[in-house]
């Protein structure tokens, strides 16, 4: 894209979002002052948090305007959505979501936004590795090890999750179903919970984010039988992928981007473009992976498409298995 181009792109953008206010002669670059805000359902200080900072920094040199990381966490990352799916569509407001954007769609039937519907799909970032760890004097040290201990346990073999309905819930109950054996989930409220349980022995098992595992994996505090992703991740490739063991297997913890519904479709091509930009650049791709992040984009349609597809999944899942988020 030449400078020109995006310079009229810019000016395009700019008079959109700030139409409502100003009338459609407003100049561009009254409109460039304007501060983009970022809603993030997490609390500061995670790797959410982290990716967000690192991208509004990039964009408010790219847009040419600042962008403001606001965090609001609570309630399965509901809060922070529905305050999305509020926002006016004026090309100021566009946010994160993450894989309870879709769980929470397939697993609640009373939610105060729809998943898909009440939001313009801007682009997938990509997704965090989540993996199965257990306590080294584990005797399987594999996954296929596991699936016949698994078959000979009595009681079932236990797996601590981060919570009902979380992502490493889901992947453990999915691997119980797929290698048709019989697991015992304990949840937990956070891994602060999980990792001195596993490293006392309190429980063998659990599914973990690997950028909050690595410094037990690289200690030797524990050891990594599998990822859930589909195939081993570039950056991590001595790990091994579940699906090498149990084929077909696979449970991707997502993040993306997205805005409020009707949103103005150049806001959404524009960011979506300079997002995407921005995650495959070195300086980033290289900080999110070293956090156990991948970076794997996707427009806004096939965006849409996976989150769809997303849904579909954990809906049959719960389906499955009788896992509801009501309460």
């Amino acid at each position: 894209m030449s400078n020109g181009t995006f310079a009229t792109r810019r000016e395009m953008l700019c008079a959109i979002a700030c139409a409502g206010l100003c009338g459609r002669s407003a100049l561009a670059a009254s409109g460039a002052a304007r501060v983009l805000r970022m809603i993030v359902p997490q609390a500061p200080g995670g790797a959410a948090d982290f990716t967000a900072r690192l991208l509004a920094e990039e964009l408010s040199r790219s847009l040419g305007r600042p962008v403001l990381v606001d965090n609001r966490p609570g309630g399965g990352m509901i809060v922070g959505t529905q305050a999305l799916a509020m926002a006016a569509p004026d090309g100021n407001t566009f946010g994160m979501v993450f894989s309870p954007h879709a769980v929470n769609q397939a697993l609640r039937h009373q939610m105060p936004y729809h998943a898909l519907t009440d939001f313009e799909p801007v682009c997938l970032g990509g997704h965090s590795i989540v993996v199965l760890v257990a306590h080294p004097g584990f005797a399987a040290r594999s996954v296929a090890e596991l699936i016949e201990l698994a078959r000979r346990a009595d009681p079932p073999l236990q797996f601590a999750s981060l919570g009902i309905g979380s992502v490493s819930h889901l992947a453990g109950e999915l691997l119980a179903i797929e290698a048709d054996v019989a697991l015992e989930h304990v949840p937990y409220g956070d891994s602060a919970q999980v990792y001195p349980a596993l490293i006392r022995g309190d429980l063998a098992l659990a599914f973990v984010t690997l950028e909050s595992a690595l410094p037990y994996l690289r200690s030797r505090r524990l050891r990594a039988l599998g990822i859930t992703s589909a195939r081993r991740a570039a950056s991590y490739p001595e790990l091994p992928a579940i699906s090498e063991s149990l084929p077909g297997f696979e449970l991707v913890g997502f993040y993306g981007f997205v805005a409020p519904a009707r949103t103005p479709a150049p806001f959404v091509e524009t960011l979506s473009t300079e997002i995407m930009r921005a995650l495959q650049t070195p300086r980033i791709s290289d900080r999110l992976a070293a956090g156990g992040l991948v970076v794997s984009v996707a427009p806004p349609a096939a965006f849409a498409g996976f989150l769809r597809q997303q849904i579909d999944k954990y809906a049959a899942l719960a389906k499955r298995t009788g896992i509801t988020l009501d309460s």
